[in-house]
């Protein structure tokens, strides 16, 4: 997968209302682990990233932490291809500490796709 932690891509959200494009940032690569990005903190666990330290952004924004989506490749693929074979950004590192602390606050991950989570952002152990 052309993906890595951090990296973000758009994609045509069919769970969203309305259904419609919304970036995603891979948190776990090899499993296709993605949560979204939102433009206001009223979905679970958000965590804020600053426009200033994301230059992708057009304002200052939240990682969706509550709970990942599995995003297949050829989802994926469809995304990168629209972007010239890249992801859309990447995800400033400085906010991993406050998204460990939030994976670690959700009821709504699995046990095991948490650890897997927390391994590819390297958060220390619980």
């Amino acid at each position: 997968m052309p993906v890595g932690v951090l990296d973000v891509i758009w994609i045509d959200d069919e769970f969203i209302k309305p259904p419609g494009p919304k970036m995603q940032v891979c948190v776990c690569p090899v499993n296709g682990f993605f949560f979204r990005i939102n433009s206001k903190p009223k979905w679970q666990i958000p965590v804020l990233i600053l426009q200033r330290d994301n230059p992708f952004l057009k304002h200052d924004s939240y990682i969706e932490c509550g709970s990942p989506h599995e995003l297949d490749d050829y989802l994926i693929g469809t995304s990168l291809d629209k972007n010239s074979g890249k992801p859309f950004g990447k995800v400033n590192p400085v906010c991993v500490p406050d998204i460990c602390a939030a994976i670690q606050r959700s009821a709504l991950i699995r046990p095991q796709d948490r650890v897997v989570i927390a391994a590819n952002l390297g958060c220390p152990h619980p």
